[in-house]
C-alpha cells in the first residue's frame, strides 16, 4: 500500500468515527498495516463527554504491539466526507514519538497531503 491508499483508509476510518470532528489514523510499516482506528468518546463522568475523545492516533497506538520506525496517516474528514487538517496535537506526537513511530501524513484539505518527521 502506497501513501495515497494509506490516507485513504485513514479517511474511511475517520468517516466511521461518531465524535463531532471525525478522526482517523493507521499506523503502517512500510505497506503492512498495524493498526487503523477512528476517534471515540471517552465514557467518564468527570469529564464533557460531549467534546472528549480518545484521540484517532492514541486508539491505534494502543493496538500496536511494536511500532518502534512504523509511520502514522492521520486524516480528518467533514460530515461530507472531505479532507480537512489533521495534523497531529502535541500530546499525540509526544506519545507517537516515544512509541517509536518515526513519521506522520496528514490531511491538509482535499488533495494536500503532508509529511511531520518526528
Amino acid at each position: 500500500m502506497g501513501t495515497t491508499s494509506l490516507i485513504e483508509l485513514a479517511k474511511r476510518r475517520a468517516a466511521s468515527s461518531r465524535c463531532r470532528h471525525k478522526m482517523g489514523a493507521v499506523i503502517a510499516s512500510g505497506s503492512r498495516v498495524l493498526s487503523a482506528q477512528a476517534n471515540a468518546r471517552r465514557n467518564s463522568p468527570a469529564i464533557d463527554f460531549k467534546n472528549a475523545s480518545f484521540h484517532a492516533e492514541e486508539a491505534a497506538l494502543r493496538r500496536v504491539r511494536n511500532p518502534v520506525g512504523a509511520t502514522v496517516f492521520v486524516a480528518r474528514v467533514d460530515a461530507s466526507g472531505v479532507a480537512m487538517m489533521a495534523r497531529p496535537c502535541a500530546r499525540c506526537t509526544r506519545r507517537l514519538t516515544e512509541a517509536g513511530v518515526v513519521g506522520a501524513y496528514y490531511t491538509v484539505s482535499a488533495n494536500v497531503i503532508e509529511y511531520m518527521h518526528m
